[in-house]
């Protein structure tokens, strides 16, 4: 029998200012290989990508989950990941990385019951996000990019309250998800059926 391989992880850390904790990564040369990453990465933000063209998919702890062009994907912050396109293809992407924590500090009231907003606590995560599923959330994102990339007059605190209605409508998504899972049988026995919910991740399902 043969030994499992090792798998390398690597972080990323991206700097991101205090006055406005925000990285956007766009334009044509941000595409992906169609060769698979032997390692996985993950990052210190919360990453939200969306797909402009083509096909691929994405890994996390174990079979990976299939994008296409319109998806949003959503990776918190620490979670092991790799992206890869269709054989013979470049996906183009644009990528926002956020720290929501303090992005919006002096906008929700600290409270116990305050959400997460930057998912770290969330289960059961739901990382791809179709168009014709979300038009909403589609439309946030893309709205952010062309504001930032727009750059007009109090760009800043437009994109900010984008920002803010996006992460909510990420965060209930989430919520969303939780209760899905929490309704579904035990791990063992949804593997025993072979059946896997497909858009799903984390350490309890894989």
């Amino acid at each position: 029998m043969s030994k499992p391989k090792n798998i390398v992880t690597e972080y990323r850390n991206y700097y991101l200012p205090v006055d406005f904790p925000l990285l956007l990564l766009t334009g044509d040369h941000w595409k992906i290989s169609d060769i698979p990453s032997s390692r996985l990465h993950f990052h210190n933000c919360l990453e939200i990508g969306i797909c402009h063209s083509w096909k691929g998919a994405m890994k996390f702890y174990s079979n990976p989950l299939r994008f296409q062009a319109g998806d949003v994907t959503c990776v918190p912050r620490n979670i092991p990941h790799t992206t890869w396109s269709d054989k013979g293809n470049e996906s183009l992407w644009s990528y926002l990385y956020i720290d929501p924590q303090i992005m919006f500090r002096d906008m929700l009231p600290p409270s116990d019951g305050e959400p997460d907003l930057s998912l770290s606590s969330c289960r059961n995560l739901r990382h791809i996000l179709p168009r014709e599923e979300f038009p909403h959330i589609f439309s946030l994102v893309t709205t952010i990019i062309e504001e930032l990339n727009t750059a007009r007059s109090n760009y800043r605190l437009c994109v900010k309250g984008l920002l803010l209605a996006l992460c909510i409508e990420l965060y209930r998504v989430q919520e969303k998800e939780n209760a899905f899972a929490a309704q579904m049988p035990p791990p063992n026995s949804v593997f025993r059926a072979g059946k896997r919910p497909r858009h799903l991740s984390g350490p309890e399902l894989y």
